[in-house]
Parts: C-alpha cells; sequence; structure tokens
C-alpha cells in the first residue's frame, strides 16, 4: 500500500481542526490516486527542546516524516505557510507524487485563519 504525507496548516489552529483537515485531504488523495492509502502520521505531539526555533525542530521532524512517502499532497497556497511550502518543494525536489488542492476545500474559514496571519494586509478596514 502507497504512503500518503499530508501537508496542512498547524499555525492558529487546533489539533482538532488540523486532524479534519488531515482526514479531507487523505480522502481527496484516494480519489486522486483511485486506492486506499496509508496516512503517515504528520502531526507531531513531541515538545521541542529548549533554546531552539521551535517551527524549525517541527518542520525537521516532518520532513523526517516525509521520507517515508509515497504520495504527497498540500495546499495549493503552501506559500503563506513557511512549513508547508518548504515540504511541497522537499517534495517535488525528490520526486515525491504531489497532489496541490485549495485551502478552502479542506480548511474551515480559511479567510479567517489569513486574517490571523496577515491581519494588516487582509484587514479590509485598513486597505485605501
Amino acid at each position: 500500500m502507497k504512503k500518503l504525507f499530508v501537508s496542512v496548516p498547524m499555525k492558529y489552529r487546533t489539533e482538532e481542526e488540523i486532524k479534519a483537515s488531515i482526514q479531507k485531504m487523505k480522502k481527496i488523495a484516494e480519489i486522486y490516486e483511485g486506492e486506499e492509502l496509508e496516512l503517515i502520521d504528520s502531526y507531531i505531539e513531541d515538545n521541542p527542546p529548549q533554546n531552539n526555533n521551535q517551527a524549525i525542530w517541527y518542520l525537521g521532524e516532518s520532513l523526517k516524516k516525509l521520507s517515508e512517502a509515497d504520495v504527497f499532497i498540500g495546499i495549493r497556497e503552501s506559500y503563506d505557510w513557511n512549513g508547508c511550502c518548504i515540504e511541497m518543494g522537499t517534495a517535488n525536489k525528490y520526486g515525491i507524487k504531489a497532489y496541490a488542492i485549495p485551502a478552502m476545500y479542506v480548511i474551515d474559514d480559511y479567510n479567517a485563519l489569513l486574517n490571523r496571519l496577515h491581519p494588516v494586509c487582509c484587514d479590509r478596514e485598513n486597505t485605501i
């Protein structure tokens, strides 16, 4: 059975929201592939060591898991999310079959999430 790695935004999201998106993306990947896929659990619950860049530590753990994948699925808007962008780039550079889908298909209220990520540029009251 092929192994699937799912890349989803995690910043400003609850564990429940993240895991729901992962399940939606798994179903989409299985439709694309035409078969059931084994999900690589990309949700990292470990705590990073003290005195380091936590985001990079989590990304490193994620890339270890990506190394096991036959298939990758992420969001099209990965450029807004450092980890997602690096994971997608890695999958593409290293020949892992990759799919990118619009975030709004798998993330409830994606616009509200973007407003939290980019409060100035997405705040319509502050635009000219």
